[in-house]
């Protein structure tokens, strides 16, 4: 690409950004990220956990939670941030062998706030967790 393209091709994300400012829009993170949360086996009387049991995501992040062993888990949305609407996210499939994933892209369904979630096979014994979203701000300058 000649240096006259990548100048403008630059020119117009600057704008665009400005606009957004301007209008008080959010953007989703220049670089989403991928956030893996296990399902692990830990031992002792209460050996089924997610790892960690708390995440920080951002609009455009996708939260993968990922089983490392051969027990069936699930995960399942039991608080949401209000003005949310997750529909199906709620719940997710129930991930039976070792290496299964369940992929979560947090979207416009997410609103900002605080998500609490379980695994329903698993809850009786402690199996929760926390997801927090954040809002990334153009005005900011991003993450």
């Amino acid at each position: 690409m000649s240096r006259s393209k990548i100048l403008m091709t630059a020119s117009f994300a600057a704008l665009i950004a400005l606009s957004a400012r301007a209008n008080g829009q959010t953007a989703a993170p220049a670089h989403p990220h991928v956030i893996v949360v296990k399902l692990v086996d830990k031992g002792g009387p209460m050996p089924y956990a997610f790892d960690p049991a708390n995440a920080v995501a951002e609009r455009g992040d996708t939260v993968r939670f990922t089983n490392t062993v051969n027990v069936m888990h699930n995960v399942r949305f039991t608080k949401e941030a209000p003005g949310s609407k997750l529909g199906a996210t709620m719940t997710g499939p129930y991930l039976m062998t070792k290496g299964q994933t369940y992929d979560v892209l947090i979207d416009g369904r997410f609103t900002d706030g605080t998500y609490a979630f379980v695994c329903d096979p698993h809850e009786a014994i402690g199996m929760k967790g926390t997801l927090i979203i954040k809002g990334v701000s153009v005005a900011a300058g991003g993450k």
